[in-house]
């Protein structure tokens, strides 16, 4: 039985987490593509494809604000990209491939797609400074609507003011299956 896994990263982990999968526990053929933080590479990245499998690990955050779920991953001579010839640690990609032997032996790395979003920040309980030290959940009332969206930021997440604070009008640029926050823009005030 082959299955095929698309969804945003935390469901895809939490499934796969549910439905028992973990290391040596995964059937042959059943596909995943996972969106995360490439960790655990040679020190200077990877070039792709290797001459040789590289173990890897990819660090899956969790838009619930928990802790991020992490995965072991193999690149492999057969791993193909079109777009990067270089992953390097840190790097926020879509890894798609098979899950065997307790890994996802990845078979294609794309770049995300990314949108954008306009709102103003609701942060009842106080400013953020960037970077955030850890993934962060962060309120944002959309333009247009009532309710806040929750918005994860990472780290890695780019913006050029160190502080925001509630009511702040801001421009994300956010991971299309996902609300991960790659970067971060104040607006002008309206």
């Amino acid at each position: 039985m082959r299955r095929t896994w698309r969804v945003g990263p935390v469901l895809i982990a939490a499934c796969l987490l549910a439905s028992g999968w973990g290391p040596g526990t995964a059937r042959a053929n059943d596909e995943a593509e996972l969106i995360g933080f490439l960790s655990q590479l040679p020190r200077d990245g990877l070039r792709l494809p290797p001459a040789a499998p590289v173990a890897a690990t990819l660090e899956v955050p969790n838009e619930q604000g928990g802790p991020r779920i992490v995965f072991p991953v193999e690149f492999t001579p057969r791993t193909a990209s079109a777009a990067r010839k270089h992953v390097r640690v840190g790097d926020l990609v879509a890894l798609e491939g098979l899950l065997q032997g307790g890994q996802l032996r990845v078979l294609q790395v794309r770049d995300v797609d990314v949108t954008e979003f306009s709102g103003r920040l609701s942060l009842p309980d106080g400013p953020v400074t960037l970077p955030v030290p850890a993934d962060r959940l962060v309120d944002v009332v959309l333009d247009g609507a009532r309710l806040p969206v929750g918005f994860l930021l990472t780290p890695q997440t780019a913006a050029p003011r160190t502080t925001l604070g509630d009511g702040h009008a801001v421009t994300l640029a956010v991971v299309v299956s996902g609300r991960i926050v790659v970067d971060l823009e104040m607006s002008r005030p309206r």
